[in-house]
C-alpha cells in the first residue's frame, strides 16, 4: 500500500472553493482513474497566514501509480481540475509515503 499526500497552500479565502474542487471533481477524477480516497484536513484558518489542505489517496504500488496517472491524463476532466486547483492555490507538495514497521523499544 502506498499513499499519495498532497499538501496545497491555499489562501483563507479560496479554502471553500478548493475544498468543493476536490469534494466534485477531483474526487470524481481520481477515483475513476483507480485511486482511493483516504482523508481530507486543513490547518485552521483565522490565523492571518495561507492555510493548508491536505488530501491524501491510496494506490497498491508505483506500478498501479502509473496506471492510475495515465487515466487522469486521458480524462478530459483531470485537466479542468487541474487548471481550476492551480488557480486556488499558492503553492504545495506532492508526496508518496509507504508504511514502515516500527516496534517500541523493549
Amino acid at each position: 500500500m502506498m499513499h499519495l499526500v498532497d499538501t496545497i497552500e491555499v489562501e483563507s479565502e479560496h479554502v471553500d472553493g478548493y475544498l468543493e474542487l476536490v469534494r466534485t471533481l477531483g474526487m470524481a477524477v481520481m477515483t475513476d482513474a483507480g485511486a482511493t480516497f483516504v482523508s481530507c484536513a486543513t490547518t485552521p484558518g483565522g490565523l492571518g497566514e495561507p492555510q493548508h489542505v491536505q488530501v491524501v489517496w491510496s494506490c497498491d504500488d508505483f506500478v498501479h501509480w502509473n496506471e492510475i496517472r495515465k487515466n487522469m491524463v486521458l480524462d478530459p476532466r483531470y485537466h479542468e481540475y487541474g487548471s481550476t486547483a492551480a488557480s486556488l492555490r499558492v503553492g504545495g507538495s506532492r508526496r508518496f509515503f509507504v508504511p514502515v514497521t516500527l516496534s517500541p523499544s523493549p
